[in-house]
């Protein structure tokens, strides 16, 4: 049997709340292994049953399991119950945790890892808060061509950005839901948008990574347009990042464990040692938080993504980041640089953090800063310095996981699974476009397009 059976007080709760807003169906959402929200609708009647003993599924049909043993049981978390603006009249969503028969927590389940990394961190008397910078285009089709919507740059208003009515429209949708917005703005990018909104513990921000998306997808196609979170949809112009900011904080107190009032640049020591286990598992962490074939088209150099392994306070071309700018000690933090849209938010969490505590159990020194513009430091005179470059492509990252005990042992039975599926999409690209990696770096493949456009 489980033993997070929701109370009868829960039940209440959300009965009341079905019956004031007249709801008429739920839909129950889980995440996929490759971060893709997959759902199922249930009439209100239903959703009693379904809080007090879930609903099964075929696991098998997500990639969760093999066939022989593909039962799974969907259980609706109902601390995440929503009526977001962007769904039909009538309908909610909730988020779900994924148990095997015997009521046991599926090893498999992305939301639930993230969930038992965290308790676990709580149990310590830390917590673990993030924010995100999710990048995003408007793109239009015409005639089979695929182009940016619009030839804005960075900060760019109408009429240079067309989508201001439908941007806007997102935005309130978001803060009905309950999203705090910090700004929203052009990116550098023709087409490409960026809404950021505040950061909460990890398993909050990952949740809301996803209604996110969904948000803006949905209310891009209500205007006859598309919303593509797609790392690189376009070569030659910035691709979408998917920037993490995150600290640590002491639950008792409050207190930001990264921000030292005594030290000189407000950076504590835990927070140097976190960006050192950051940088020392960054090869492994690329599958992961890079982990699809187009992933490796945005790490390039000169378009704002990383590409080698170092730090420093307000460099954007570095990997880690510390942001400069003045306020209290609550928003001193680490933004790491590396992360796309298309990774999975639970599993990005999770493998981000394992690598930060990693550096503060050893103790890893990240080294210097690098205050030049990584960029324009020719290969010599970097292999000199000792700074590594990510990997080239999703076969490198998939290398450099696997001999990664830290991270790769911190996705549990996810890790051979995910293994498993990159293996065979980097196999299917380079089937598909018939030649080497290095033939096709430079142009965005209709492989490419067809297989993430729509899915990221």
């Amino acid at each position: 049997m489980r033993g997070d059976e929701p109370g009868e007080e829960a039940i209440r709760s959300l009965r009341e709340q079905v019956k004031r807003h007249d709801i008429r169906y739920i839909r129950l959402i889980t995440v996929s292994l490759q971060g893709q929200p997959k759902a199922m609708l249930i009439p209100e009647y239903e959703l009693e049953e379904a809080l007090r003993y879930g609903k099964g599924f075929d696991g098998s049909s997500l990639g969760f399991i093999g066939i022989e043993r593909s039962d799974l049981i969907a259980h609706p978390d109902p601390a995440s119950f929503l009526i977001p603006m962007w769904e039909a009249p009538g309908v909610a969503v909730m988020f779900c945790y994924i148990h095997n028969p015997d009521g046991s927590p599926f090893e498999g389940d992305p939301r639930g890892l993230l969930k038992a990394a965290v308790e676990e961190l709580e149990r310590g008397g830390y917590g673990f808060y993030t924010g995100p910078e999710v990048e995003f285009f408007y793109v239009t089709e015409k005639n089979g061509s695929l182009s940016p919507l619009g030839s804005g740059g960075y900060f760019d208003l109408p009429p240079l950005d067309p989508t201001e009515e439908m941007k806007m429209e997102t935005m309130m949708c978001l803060e009905a839901a309950g999203f705090q917005l910090d700004k929203a703005h052009h990116e550098a990018a023709p087409g490409q948008q960026e809404i950021n909104f505040r950061f909460s513990d990890a398993l909050k921000t990952a949740d809301n990574i996803i209604l996110y998306k969904l948000a803006v997808k949905t209310i891009a196609q209500r205007y006859g347009n598309q919303a593509t979170f797609m790392p690189k949809p376009f070569w030659g112009i910035n691709g979408n990042g998917c920037h993490l900011h995150q600290s640590l904080v002491d639950l008792e107190t409050g207190r930001n464990l990264f921000h030292d009032p005594n030290s000189e640049t407000g950076l504590a020591e835990s927070a140097l040692h976190y960006i050192g286990g950051l940088l020392s598992h960054a090869e492994a962490l690329s599958l992961v938080v890079a982990p699809t074939v187009n992933s490796y088209k945005r790490l390039i150099p000169h378009h704002e993504a990383p590409v080698y392994i170092c730090w420093d306070y307000g460099n954007r071309s570095s990997i880690v980041r510390i942001p400069r700018y003045p306020g209290n000690s609550r928003y001193t933090r680490i933004e790491y640089r590396h992360p796309d849209p298309s990774c999975n938010p639970y599993l990005a969490s999770i493998a981000i953090l394992r690598a930060g505590m990693d550096g503060i159990r050893r103790r890893i020194d990240p080294g210097e800063p690098i205050s030049r513009n990584v960029y324009q430091i020719g290969d010599e005179e970097l292999e000199r310095m000792g700074i590594q470059r990510l990997p080239r492509h999703l076969g490198e990252a998939i290398e450099a996981f696997s001999s990664d005990k830290i991270i790769s042992e911190a996705l549990g039975e996810c890790s051979k699974l995910l293994v498993k599926i990159k293996e065979r999409e980097f196999e299917e690209y380079l089937s598909a476009v018939g030649g080497s990696w290095e033939e096709n770096l430079k142009k965005i493949t209709s492989w490419e397009l067809e297989r993430y456009l729509t899915r990221c």
